[in-house]
């Protein structure tokens, strides 16, 4: 009995004494920066369990579970400022919607911050060490390849989009009934992302590849729905080591796309033995093939692998969420699908016709490109952005009486910055922030650090001109076949999923009416 008391009593002090230490360490380093910089704390949360902050974990947890973490945000930053501190299984945690601090995070004081180690622990297994966790050269190399293959001179076929977006088109019910317009979103942009990135497009939208690309996109959404559970658990991830499923998931994603990788890496011999190697890498007719782009620089099969994953979900997640987000809205108001549709039938080209239409003439509409952006701004996919201090630095805003002071941010701390929250301040955007109203575009530009839906600084998705290309031949597409659209869902509002992208739990129900034969 004693020895064991002995050890607890032990192992308390034992504790005791590093968490003293630890508080005296930070108490050293943060009067070190004030004296430095005049830095104070952000002001913190008020936690019922202050040690490990199980309290405001239980509430997003439930606030996820319903669809409205973006509300339970926007009601501690409503109460506690635009920067406050939390603490999340006892690991500091700096929540900000200031989009100066935005901009020192992702910019200006970009070598100060990086990945949380303890994140990329927990994506390892779907991310690996990939250009959307990778840092340092790793990260900058990854970076050199990926981002010239989506610069606009790449992007100027549309032929091989609009033959996805034709299909699409054609199996829109045409006759003003009710249906789910999200999962046929989703499967479009899954064959133009295939095709695009490894050659081959599964054919989702087909009776022919309807199966594997069910089976393909099952993996991938228990890959991503596992990945968010252990996110959100953090220390208590543990609990899922024996939940089978995850590993299942993404272990036939992997499944799916080395057969890709294999190919891309396996030069393939002509029936004549005097003739070279055929290497679809350097003689594939298709120049634009991310896959093998890549090929060319990456030889190592899993790290090839790891890459394209690390493009594909976020480029894939991001377009397929801004389409049903755009669907989302211009049902719930109307009047902006009429005025679409007057300017789509007063274009001198066809866009049906991929020959007469071009990068340069999608981003020229103006009434297109600005419905784009209101979405973007009010229901964005993403939601939020972690970072961690690698040094002790400080946040130029939030600290101080006023708010106004710069704010310490220890070596280790995490910063969550949340585009979702700038994209509705009201100092920035009006009182009317939370209505969704296009015209706000034509009225002035905003400061490119307070419309950030592609964050930011060196590590802006370099996808962000195709999705947006993607989107506005998609709508221009819709609205010239369609006269009307009506919202069919009895719940007005937006219920969040939360994947890598944030989705309309819901789906997207509507209708469309045909338009008259004259006019298509």
């Amino acid at each position: 009995m004693y020895p064991v008391l002995l050890l607890l009593v032990w192992v308390a002090a034992f504790t005791l004494t590093i968490i003293l230490w630890q508080k005296g360490t930070e108490f050293v380093a943060f009067k070190a920066k004030r004296r430095q910089t005049g830095c104070f704390r952000a002001p913190m949360y008020p936690h019922t369990d202050s040690f490990g902050g199980s309290d405001l974990v239980k509430l997003r947890h439930q606030a996820t579970k319903d669809g409205n973490l973006q509300a339970l945000y926007t009601r501690h930053f409503d109460a506690l400022g635009k920067t406050w501190e939390e603490i999340f299984w006892n690991q500091r945690v700096i929540n900000t919607m200031d989009s100066v601090n935005h901009q020192y995070i992702h910019a200006l004081g970009f070598e100060d911050f990086g990945k949380p180690n303890h994140r990329m622990k927990i994506s390892a297994p779907i991310l690996g060490n990939g250009i959307f966790v990778a840092e340092g050269a790793h990260w900058k190399h990854s970076r050199s390849i990926i981002k010239p293959i989506f610069a606009k001179t790449e992007l100027e076929d549309m032929s091989m989009m609009a033959k996805h977006v034709d299909r699409f088109i054609n199996l829109l019910p045409g006759h003003s009934e009710t249906f789910d317009i999200q999962p046929m979103l989703k499967n479009m942009v899954l064959d133009i992302s295939t095709e695009f990135q490894f050659g081959e497009s599964v054919n989702a939208q087909t009776p022919e590849g309807a199966l594997i690309a069910d089976q393909f996109l099952h993996a991938l959404d228990e890959s991503l729905a596992g990945w968010h559970k252990r996110r959100l658990a953090g220390i208590l991830s543990v609990r899922y080591y024996f939940d089978k499923s995850w590993p299942k998931a993404y272990k036939q994603l992997y499944s799916f796309i080395d057969a890709h990788v294999y190919r891309a890496l396996k030069p393939t011999p002509f029936s004549s033995p005097e003739k070279r190697p055929l290497n679809p890498v350097e003689d594939s007719p298709h120049r634009y093939i991310l896959l093998y782009e890549m090929a060319k620089e990456i030889r190592d099969p899993i790290r090839l692998r790891f890459e394209l994953i690390n493009i594909f979900l976020p480029s894939r997640d991001t377009t397929a969420a801004l389409l049903s987000n755009v669907f989302f809205q211009l049902a719930r108001h109307p009047k902006y699908w009429t005025h679409l549709r007057e300017t789509s039938l007063s274009l001198p080209f066809d866009p049906s016709e991929s020959r007469t239409i071009s990068f340069s003439a999608l981003k020229s509409l103006t009434p297109f490109r600005y419905i784009i952006q209101e979405t973007l701004r009010t229901i964005g996919p993403v939601g939020r952005v972690f970072r961690e201090a690698r040094k002790d630095t400080t946040l130029p805003r939030g600290g101080g009486p006023d708010g106004k002071s710069p704010v310490f941010v220890r070596k280790g701390t995490i910063v969550c910055s949340l585009p979702y929250h700038i994209h509705h301040d009201r100092d920035i955007w009006g009182d009317d922030a939370d209505e969704f109203r296009p015209e706000r575009w034509a009225e002035g530009s905003k400061n490119s650090w307070e419309y950030v839906p592609f964050l930011g600084g060196p590590r802006i998705c370099p996808a962000q001109q195709q999705v947006l290309l993607q989107a506005t031949y998609v709508l221009l597409r819709v609205v010239r076949k369609f006269e009307w659209i009506e919202n069919m869902d009895e719940v007005a509002e937006y219920v969040e999923l939360q994947r890598m992208a944030i989705e309309s739990r819901r789906g997207v129900k509507i209708a469309l009416g045909p338009a008259q034969e004259s006019s298509k």
